[in-house]
Order: structure tokens, then sequence, then C-alpha cells
């Protein structure tokens, strides 16, 4: 037992100083990002504890491991109880910011997006999408959808994509239509304008639609900071393996925990993020590339319409919505601003059974149909659309 309590001290103390981010980057070819300092300061940590722990081992042995097999039985008794508690707590399907979001839940969300991920594997750019041709069809009107995880269908069925049901309507009336659904979650304004002008401009199509969403205008590499986010290492290789055998909701539990702290103490999470997205000196950048995209689509005779589209009926999207507004406006582009209606047609339903799914802020079913019902009357009261099929010129 001596034996074999200092070589795991050893194997530990080794891993103390092998584990670090200089390796995990080269292991994971440069995936993993140590950019943050908070996760840099817990690699510290943890480096440090495995010494620790080593040395422990190879010093005190028998009695470190007796220690630890004590301390290991009350973490595992302690999660038990959790377990046994959230198990059989009250769903919390009528909150509308939940501390914790149940394991089974998130898992119904990511095979809902795994299915997508498929579908967008056989899309030559990785569209949630079938392929087009570039020359459009005799007879047919082509509208393209810029967009993001809107567009793409994060978290809800192909068939309540917004577009699709837009698609359906127009061609349930007698129309031969086309929409072209081109977006990616993560994508920006800046990111759906970069993909236009490579590939977008190839095909032929009769109205552009850039699907504006609250967190478009990010004009740098920026993302959303979360200390335990879905696919990272922690989640793959350590919250996702447990979670499949034991404890899935403390587990869960405690995730979504440690996150919360992380945002309210160092800044991550989204609503921190979106702070700095509508910072004023972003925002003049952000003009700038509208005025570029609107001239860039009036040399190419690209009829463009942004729809800006809230996921539910919160004030504070049309607070962000109020910012973009004059930014169109003075681009000369013109806009479909959707939370009136979205909140006219909803706002007595409890936002949370508005979400795509029980673990997913994205728009649902309900929203959506609000989405593609006002945009097909708009489309034809305002003469973009014509009843028979086909575009109205200016």
């Amino acid at each position: 037992m001596n034996r074999f309590c200092q070589a795991l001290g050893v194997l530990l103390m080794a891993a103390g100083v092998v584990l670090n981010e200089w390796v995990i980057k080269y292991l994971s070819h440069g995936s993993i990002k140590f950019a943050e300092i908070q996760k840099q300061i817990f690699m510290v940590i943890l480096d440090i504890f495995l010494i620790i722990l080593g040395y422990l081992f190879f010093r005190y042995k028998k009695v470190i491991l007796q220690n630890l097999l004590l301390v290991l039985g009350s973490v595992f008794f302690s999660f038990c109880i959790l377990e046994f508690t959230l198990d059989h707590m009250k769903s919390n399907l009528n909150v509308e910011a939940p501390l914790w979001i149940p394991y089974q839940q998130k898992m119904l969300n990511m095979h809902i997006n795994e299915r997508h991920e498929v579908n967008a594997k056989q899309n030559m750019y990785g569209f949630n999408d079938k392929n087009y041709r570039f020359q459009k069809p005799p007879g047919v009107t082509r509208i393209a959808v810029l967009g993001d995880s809107f567009i793409w269908g994060v978290g809800v069925k192909d068939h309540m994509i917004w577009t699709h049901k837009l698609e359906h309507m127009l061609n349930q009336n007698g129309g031969r239509y086309e929409i072209f659904n081109w977006g990616k979650p993560g994508w920006s304004t800046l990111d759906e304008y970069q993909f236009l002008k490579s590939d977008g401009v190839k095909y032929e199509f009769d109205l552009l639609i850039v699907d504006f969403v609250v967190n478009d205008p990010v004009m740098n590499d920026s993302n959303i900071k979360c200390f335990i986010y879905s696919g990272g290492i922690v989640d793959r290789f350590f919250v996702q393996p447990v979670s499949k055998y034991m404890f899935p909701n403390a587990i869960s539990f405690t995730v979504d925990l440690v996150n919360d702290a992380a945002n309210s103490f160092f800044g991550y999470g989204y609503e921190n993020w979106l702070k700095d997205v509508y910072a004023p000196e972003n925002l003049k950048h952000y003009q700038e590339l509208l005025k570029d995209m609107v001239a860039y689509c009036n040399a190419h005779h690209m009829r463009v319409l942004f729809v800006m589209t809230p996921e539910n009926h919160n004030p504070w999207l049309e607070q962000y919505f109020e910012q973009v507004k004059p930014l169109l406006k003075n681009a000369g582009i013109p806009y479909v601003d959707l939370y009136p209606e979205v909140y006219k047609e909803l706002h007595n339903i409890p936002n949370r059974q508005l979400w795509a799914n029980p673990a997913d802020g994205h728009p649902g079913d309900k929203v959506t149909d609000v989405y593609a019902n006002y945009m097909y009357h708009y489309l034809m009261a305002q003469g973009y659309l014509q009843p028979s099929g086909g575009i109205s010129h200016p």
C-alpha cells in the first residue's frame, strides 16, 4: 500500500508540473483558449493542488489516502442528497431566469442541435439548409436571409424556424419561392456581410433580408465569457462523462452555480458582454459597417431589408433595438422592428414559455409564428412581393 501511495504521489506531482495551459494548447491543437486571466489563475491553482496532494501522498502514504477517501465519501454523500432534492423539486419552467437547468432539459436541447449539425455538414457553407444552384430557376422568386442562430435554428426543430414557416406560407398561396437560410450560430452582421461579399453575391436572388438580433453589432472577435461552457474541455472530459452515470442534476446545478458566480464577480456572461457590444465606440464602427453594406448592396442592385427579431417580449430587447434604429436610418437601410408585434401577441405569456425549449432561450414556436405571419403580410402590403408570386421592384 505504501509503495502504491508513493507511486501515486509521484504521478500527481508530475501531473501538476506537466498539466499547464501550454501543454493543453498543444494537445488540443490550439482549440482550448486561456485568454481570460481567471482561467489562467484557475489552472495555476489546480497545478499547485496536484503538486501538494502528490507530496502528501508521497510523504504520509496510507494516512493521506484514508483521509482522502473520507473526503470523497463526504462529497459523494452530499451529491446524493443534492440529487435527491433536485429530483423532487417543483418544475421551474415558469421562472424567467432560472438559477439552474435540469440535465434532462439540457440533453434535449443538445440532441436538437446535433440533428441540425448533421444537416449542416451536407451544406457547402455549413448552413442548416440544402444546397442551391447559383442560377435562379425560371419562375422562382428567391429571398436570401442572412442571420445567426435564429436562422440556423438553435434549440428548435427545422419546421419551427421562421424562414421555413414564411417559405411554406408563400408557396402555399400560389407562388414559387425559395428562401436561403444563410445563418450560423454566433454570426454578427460583420460575419454576414463578409459572407455576402465572398459567396452570397454569386447567387441570383430577388430580395435580401438581414435578420437582426441584439448581439449582432459585434465589430471584433470578442466572445461571451463563460467559465464552464458547453463543449469546452471541462464539459467534455469531466461534466458530460460523469453526468451520464451519476448525479446528472446535481452536477448541472453545480455548473450553473459556478457560471453564475463567474458572471457576478468576474463580468462573465451574456448581459455583461452585451454592454461592451453597445459601447459608443463599437456602435460608431457598426455605423460605418452599415453604410458600407448598403453601398455594396446598391452597387450590386440588391434590395435589402433589416428585420429586428426579439427572442421574447422582455423590454430590454426593445431598448437595444432603439439604439440601432438611428444607425439604420442614417445608413438609409429600411427595417422592420418586430418587438411591438411580439409584445402585442405574446405579452401575457411568461417569457420562459416562449423559449425554444426548456433549456434554450432562443425564440420558440410561438415567437417564430409571429415573425413569419407578420413578415408575410408586411412584404405583401409594402409591395416587396406580388400576390401572384415574384418581387415588386420600386
